[in-house]
């Protein structure tokens, strides 16, 4: 009998095991389907599903290399760009525990050659995108850098952010995204371990973790075994960019999926001796105004339907990556692509959604307060982006209070969640929120999953008012080392620059142009005559003076 017990126990437990075996085999087609688009001799992806800190599941398909034919494995070694923000956090976070900085330190401490702009940036400013430095990818593009032909270091950024007479905020006031934060880091890393920051990653963290495929770039001319390369598509011909560029602390870390399914353990085993770090990492930090922020040390902390999440993008030339870990769940889905055509940020909720239970969404189909039409129209009007010519119309359509941006192409219905607060009715992790009662240092904000832009309202100049030729003339600025040339043709005004010959101005408010790219000129006069403008570009830098050189 006892006999007779155990073969039926052992053929049920067999038959329960074929059966989870066949669900999960069900639920791994799902995944295949959702990138049966790449074809597989396409640049494409890798994926991988750590569940209870292991890697349960792991997909590739298309291209690593498409001159040799070379398909993605579990090995591909991938670029993580601005996932490499966490990982330069931690090694801040590793000198931190061993007493050798704290994040309250004033970064001139470390940095002297940094200005002394009056309020003290500290390292925690640094980690949380806080501290008003201005973003270095931004003062390069109004430089007229030529990508094509040139490059730039740690150094060379080093140089230009102490050559910066100004910030965009007061340390703490609000979270702008700038890569010139984590270079600085990088710099603090190596002052104070006294090693460079490729050697002290390795020492104290990617050989304690086994991530033996991990590293920072030491070089452009370092051998990359097994490396992904990266492609953008012209027309239906794939091409292969090519970058100078050495910089490492905001980006250049190279990994593996089996060695990022280990850093996502980091989140999820509070056991590890490197369970400080997660912690460190994770911190979420208040505001001056005392608003909770969703940008901790290089990653966001934020709610995905019901899910507390800690999630962190990158993208480069020819490339995307997305790290989603959802601790309570010991769930994490990591995603590199190798083409700019694949979304990887959308791709990975698609594959979480696969491996999560429906929970009840506390922001989802509830009302908590109810506009009238009045108030609604209060609201309505022309906005455009503070340190940027990003504009954004908010407007009513069938009783809908709806937003366009001039990117987009159709108004987007909003739905209310509070007074003066919204979400897209088909995103709820962009939220719009208006601020009419002079309280806050602008008029609207829009908060993309923890990443915020601001807004204020406008009014826009009639056009038949303004004299074009009062713009007409050359400009220098000191701080970015380069000349302006504004000229008139065919009634439009248009700006010369290094390797930008004609780039048209569109009229905005009095005295303001922006050049649909996000950067807004402010003209100054002397009574009547112009005597030179400021840029402000992508929100992240602001108030660089170009002074007209003949009057």
């Amino acid at each position: 009998m006892k006999m007779m017990l155990r073969i039926i126990i052992f053929y049920l437990c067999g038959f329960l095991n074929f059966c989870f075996a066949q669900e999960e085999r069900l639920e791994y087609k799902k995944i295949d389907s959702l990138f049966s688009f790449i074809g597989e001799n396409e640049p494409g992806i890798t994926i991988g599903v750590v569940k209870n800190g292991e890697l349960i599941y792991s997909y590739q398909r298309g291209m690593a290399n498409l001159e040799y034919d070379i398909p993605f494995n579990k090995q591909t070694v991938f670029g993580l760009a601005s996932i490499t923000k966490q990982i330069t956090s931690a090694c801040i976070g590793v000198l931190e525990h061993k007493g050798m900085l704290n994040v309250n330190d004033d970064v001139r401490k470390y940095i002297p050659e940094l200005p002394d702009y009056k309020r003290s940036i500290k390292i925690k400013h640094l980690l949380n995108h806080t501290s008003g430095l201005r973003n270095h990818n931004v003062l390069l593009n109004l430089q007229g850098f030529d990508y094509d032909h040139m490059g730039y270091t740690n150094k060379s950024i080093e140089k230009l952010i102490f050559s910066q007479k100004g910030v965009n905020n007061i340390p703490g006031e609000k979270i702008l995204y700038a890569n010139s934060n984590y270079v600085l880091l990088a710099l603090i890393v190596e002052r104070v371990s006294g090693n460079k920051i490729d050697v002290f990653a390795k020492e104290e963290l990617f050989n304690p973790l086994g991530m033996e495929h991990t590293f920072y770039k030491n070089s452009l001319e370092q051998i990359i075994k097994n490396r992904a390369y990266s492609y953008y598509k012209e027309g239906k011909e794939f091409k292969q960019p090519k970058s100078l560029t050495h910089c490492i602390g905001a980006g250049g870390v190279g990994s593996t999926i089996l060695d990022m399914a280990k850093w996502s353990n980091l989140f999820m085993d509070m056991s590890s001796k490197f369970s400080y770090l997660s912690e460190f990492i994770t911190t979420l930090e208040v505001l001056n105004d005392g608003d909770q922020m969703k940008y901790a040390r290089g990653v966001f902390v934020s709610p995905y339907k019901g899910y507390k999440t800690i999630n962190h993008s990158g993208r480069d030339l020819g490339m995307r990556s997305q790290l989603i870990c959802l601790p309570n769940e010991k769930l994490a889905v990591v995603l590199f692509s190798n083409s700019e055509e694949i979304n990887a940020v959308h791709l990975s909720y698609k594959v979480l959604d696969l491996f999560l239970e429906s929970k009840e969404d506390i922001t989802e189909d509830k009302e908590y307060y109810t506009h009238s039409l009045a108030e609604l129209q209060k609201l309505t009007g022309d906005y455009q982006e503070i340190n940027s010519d990003l504009g954004m119309k908010i407007l009513i359509e069938g009783n809908v209070l709806k937003a366009k941006s001039s990117f987009g192409r159709i108004p987007i219905p909003l739905k209310e969640i509070g007074k003066n607060k919204f979400h897209r009715v088909q995103n709820l992790s962009v939220g719009y929120q208006f601020f009419n009662e002079g309280n806050k240092n602008c008029d609207l904000e829009v908060d993309f999953g923890g990443a915020k832009f601001y807004f204020e309202k406008v009014k826009l100049q009639n056009p038949e008012l303004v004299n074009l030729n009062d713009f007409i003339g050359e400009y220098y600025s000191e701080e970015l080392n380069v000349t302006y040339q504004l000229f008139v043709e065919n009634e439009t005004l248009f700006c010369q620059y290094p390797n930008n010959p004609k780039t048209k101005l569109v009229l905005g408010q009095k005295d303001e142009f922006g050049s649909q790219d996000r950067t807004r000129y402010y003209f100054n006069r002397d009574e009547e005559k112009i005597i030179g403008f400021s840029i402000a570009s992508e929100g992240t830098v602001k108030d660089i003076l170009f002074q007209k050189t003949i009057l």
